[in-house]
């Protein structure tokens, strides 16, 4: 026993120095060109409020509309279950952010959950223009899980 486990050391470490061939230079990398990799551009909340699509989000059919929304979705209804950051928590993220880099973006839930919802609704407008099957925003909110778990 002890032999096979002292041979199978060995080849174990054998086939790694093999494997670090000296000079070797792996090839380089390619440019990836497959534009479902890309991070999306995100569109922006205009001054009425409403959300307006990038010309990437446009873009999107019908079926990767509805699966964003979903996406979205699952998102806004986790968040609902956390508990809310301090006011002390909040104001230190936003005053150290700037100064040591970082974001303060998520300190505050309800600009991001305006920002979402509005988003959500701009992607339902595009789906009705479309002909396409829309989703009814606040029934999904309102929906348990279908899994159990609580948001």
């Amino acid at each position: 026993m002890l032999v096979r486990l002292f041979a199978l050391a060995a080849v174990v470490s054998l086939s790694a120095c093999a494997a670090a061939m000296p000079g070797y230079i792996p090839p380089p990398l390619t440019e990836n060109t497959n534009k479902f990799t890309k991070p999306l551009e995100s569109g922006e909340i205009g001054a009425d409020g409403r959300y307006h699509m990038s010309e990437a989000e446009t873009a999107m059919d019908c079926k990767r509309i509805t699966g964003s929304m979903q996406i979205t979705l699952s998102r806004l209804k986790d968040g609902s279950s956390r508990a809310e950051p301090s006011g002390i928590s909040k104001s230190a993220q936003q005053t150290v952010a700037p100064v040591f880099g970082g974001s303060g973006v998520g300190a505050d839930r309800q600009a991001i959950y305006a920002r979402e919802r509005a988003k959500l609704d701009a992607y339902n407008r595009e789906l009705a223009a479309r002909n396409c099957t829309t989703l009814d925003i606040d029934a999904e909110l309102a929906r348990p899980d279908p899994l159990g778990r609580k948001y």
